[in-house]
């Protein structure tokens, strides 16, 4: 006899939890430069995404979902690995060097001089701040 949704799924919750010791090892173990057979794999991901638009299944999947599926997943996973995420040692780092790339974009409105509030000047000023953050975006 077949096993039930039930059963299976409280089959797949126990292993899923057992395995992280598993996955930690098989992640420091592997032979296999995940970085390189994700971009080999782009074009297959390219035409499978075309294939889903064109069937409509992410608005199928989103409406299934609804907005009470995605707050229940965001809270059931999402608040109680947000810290996980932000206290791993690594995080701090990233963020630094991620973010200082963005520093002396962040410096490009100090040769447009300041105007009035609302005014043209300082509105260059914006401009002059986007789009110096723009250029360091688009040429990582």
């Amino acid at each position: 006899m077949a096993k039930t949704a039930a059963q299976s799924s409280a089959k797949w919750a126990s292993n899923s939890q057992n395995g992280a010791n598993n996955y930690g090892a098989g992640v420091q173990n592997t032979a296999k430069d995940q970085s390189a057979l994700a971009i080999a794999a782009i074009p297959a991901m390219q035409a499978g995404l075309t294939a889903a638009f064109a069937a409509n299944r992410q608005q199928k999947g989103l409406q299934r979902s609804g907005k009470a599926g995605w707050q229940a997943g965001a809270l059931e996973k999402g608040v109680p690995n947000y810290q996980t995420g932000v206290a791993a040692p690594a995080s701090k780092t990233k963020y630094e060097q991620n973010s200082g790339a963005y520093d002396s974009a962040r410096s490009a409105a100090a040769s447009v001089a300041r105007g009035a509030k609302g005014s043209q000047g300082n509105l260059a000023r914006v401009t002059a701040v986007v789009n110096a953050e723009r250029a360091v975006k688009m040429g990582k």
